[in-house]
């Protein structure tokens, strides 16, 4: 990879330090027409840059590049940062079968994507233009990859089970799939968006340099640039005409895949890199999020468990969806079909493909003859736990199920396998097997696997992010699958189509000029109304009372709305009259007592009388205020 330097503004953020000192700016005049000379201070004056771009793109994946490219050729200078090191960079572009969906009439592409939408509240613009990129795929591949568009295959309904995955959906039968090249899975794509971006001398790209903060004008809202940890080291790049986030998703962030996906340990088939750090920086600027609790998986739900950080693997399904084994949650019962069908890591639920419930853990049960079966072609790694036991209730204290509840499932299982109907779960006649009456039997656990997450900060047609109140935040894009157009059922294919589409959307908007100006800092000064100790709602002091001769005034602490006051009249050392005269009780509530109570005292001549029903709190109140002012009489 060719090297290229880094023009840092070092001299101009020194000088701008150092005018910023009292002392410096006093003995040295600032230079005429700077800022300081004139006056005009703008937030983005008082920030020490390290280095200036056009556009600044957070993320070396497909989304990234495309932008990157887009912008590049737009005649902007790019810096183009990732997290990853040198040769791990790529994103889930990099892990992904190197398809992409497509199909030729627009009208049939827009209602097929209204269909997976399954109702939910995607803008329609959003869907227009998603559609109309669609239509375009093949030119725009091979205008921003440089690959020949006559090697595409266009054509990819029958490589395999369920690729065109909603053909019940309308337009289903009119969707297919390119690929560059006949070979799948096989990085070909995203090599070449390397090559293109390698390629142009206007594009800088640094490696394990992740996007830390957006540094945004408090006024205007404007984003300026980011703060970059350089290998270590906290840099402000400034980005003068946009910055596009294209950092991906949460999959392997365990904190936001609990609190947003609801799962206690899932993993990823792509990159390790997706952390959620594109989501956290744009929620700091005002972003709006959506679709936070849409992720992909593959064509099957479940991986094998894998420790924090790692990628996991497809579960080989045809070994673990037919015979005698099972799946069973923590407690030891069936919860999913085992063979059911699996659109991307959605199953059926009531007329739409959604995600499963998982339970907390999730264990593959099976007998002895099945376990010869996937030793006989190692299907299981040496690094997958395998729990082993005579019986099944002594399996289920080994795995922490419950006893009964495993024997019970593992009995109810045999008899649909028996009777030839899952009566529970709907799995296929021939594909159960009875479990053998006598041991041993054995358990793998198994967790939930992402391709990625779709959730993140909501863009526009425009790709321009949007604040809580819908409206753009100025200079900031996102593209790709930081905050995916995808809300329900997703299309193969779709995830990729997004990179390029709005990849080259946030590219294009990104890089041109823009013509607002930042606004000037200037001090104000108000009329200061609110002056310490005169203004608060609640008066602490008592209230003032008049009182004349022979009257007394008690308080309490004690009412349900805080202090009861009352004025009692004494005539002759007895009670002449008690009044409530503050309180914050509540209405309704304490009326009686407030009506009822003070005249009951007065004749018992003693607050030793009963409370009124249904407020007691405020009668007692009123007997201790009373008894306060009794203890004045002298």
């Amino acid at each position: 990879m060719k090297k290229k330097v880094i023009a840092f503004a070092l001299a101009a953020a020194t000088a701008l330090s150092l005018a910023a000192c009292d002392g410096t700016a006093e003995s040295t005049p600032p230079a005429e027409n700077t800022p300081e000379a004139v006056g005009k201070i703008t937030y983005a004056d008082t920030i020490a840059w390290d280095g200036e771009y056009d556009v600044v793109v957070v993320g070396f994946g497909g989304a990234g590049s495309v932008a990157s490219i887009t912008a590049a050729d737009a005649g902007a200078s790019v810096l183009l940062t990732e997290k990853a090191p040198e040769g791990h960079e790529g994103g889930n572009t990099r892990y992904c079968g190197q398809v992409i969906v497509y199909g030729e009439d627009y009208e049939t592409i827009r209602a097929h994507y209204e269909g997976l939408n399954a109702g939910r509240s995607t803008p329609s613009v959003m869907l227009d233009t998603y559609a109309a990129g669609i239509s375009q795929i093949p030119d725009i591949v091979a205008n921003i990859t440089g690959l020949p568009k006559d090697e595409f295959v266009l054509d990819r309904r029958t490589i395999q089970q369920g690729v065109v995955e909603y053909p019940e959906l309308p337009g289903g039968d009119k969707m297919t799939m390119i690929s560059a090249h006949e070979t799948l899975s096989d990085a070909y794509i995203w090599n070449a968006l390397r090559k293109q971006v390698l390629s142009r001398d206007n594009i800088d790209v640094w490696f394990e340099s992740p996007g830390t903060k957006l540094i945004q004008d408090p006024v205007s809202r404007t984003i300026l640039g980011v703060t970059i940890d350089r290998k270590g080291e906290s840099v402000n790049i400034r980005a003068k005409n946009g910055v596009v986030l294209a950092c991906g998703g949460f999959e392997n962030n365990a904190e936001m895949v609990e609190n947003y996906l609801g799962l206690l340990a899932a993993h990823p088939l792509g990159t390790t890199y997706n952390t959620g750090d594109g989501i956290k920086m744009a929620m700091e600027v005002g972003a709006k999020l959506w679709h936070m609790r849409n992720s992909e998986s593959m064509f099957t739900t479940f991986g094998f468990a894998v420790p924090q950080g790692e990628r996991s693997a497809n579960l080989p399904k045809a070994y673990f969806s037919k015979g005698s084994i099972i799946w069973v949650g923590q407690d030891g019962s069936r919860y999913l079909p085992e063979d059911g069908t699996v659109r991307h890591g959605k199953v059926y639920h009531c007329g739409t493909y959604m995600h499963p419930h998982y339970a907390d853990r999730t264990f593959a049960v099976y007998d002895q003859a099945h376990a010869d079966l996937m030793k006989e072609n190692d299907v299981i790694p040496s690094t997958v736990q395998v729990y082993q036991a005579d019986t099944l209730e002594e399996l289920a204290e080994l795995t922490g199920m419950l006893p009964e509840t495993l024997k019970r499932t593992v009995e109810n299982f045999n008899t649909f396998a028996q009777t030839g109907e899952d009566m529970q779960l709907g799995r296929a006649a021939a594909n159960m097997t009875a479990f053998s009456a006598a041991g041993p039997y054995y358990a793998v656990e198994l967790e939930p696997v992402m391709l990625n997450t779709q959730g993140g900060p909501q863009r526009n047609e425009n790709a321009q992010v949007l604040d809580v109140n819908d409206t753009p935040i100025p200079h900031l894009y996102t593209a790709g699958e930081l905050g995916g157009i995808a809300a329900c059922q997703y299309q193969a294919g779709g995830n990729l189509a997004e990179c390029f589409i709005f990849g080259q959307i946030a590219g294009k908007n990104a890089a041109a000029p823009k013509n607002d100006e930042l606004p000037v800092l200037t001090a104000v000064s108000g009329s200061m109304k609110y002056v310490p100790g005169t203004v608060s709602d609640v008066d602490k002091d008592a209230t003032e009372i008049n009182v004349g001769a022979n009257e007394y005034v008690g308080v309490s602490h004690s009412g349900m709305g805080g202090d009861v006051t009352v004025k009692i009249t004494m005539s002759d050392d007895k009670l002449a009259k008690v009044e409530v005269v503050s309180h914050n009780e509540t209405p309704g509530i304490s009326d009686p007592a407030i009506e009822q109570l003070p005249a009951a005292i007065v004749e018992a001549n003693s607050t030793d009388v009963d409370s009124v029903s249904g407020a007691s709190v405020t009668s007692k109140a009123i007997k201790e205020a009373v008894q306060d002012a009794l203890s004045q009489v002298k």
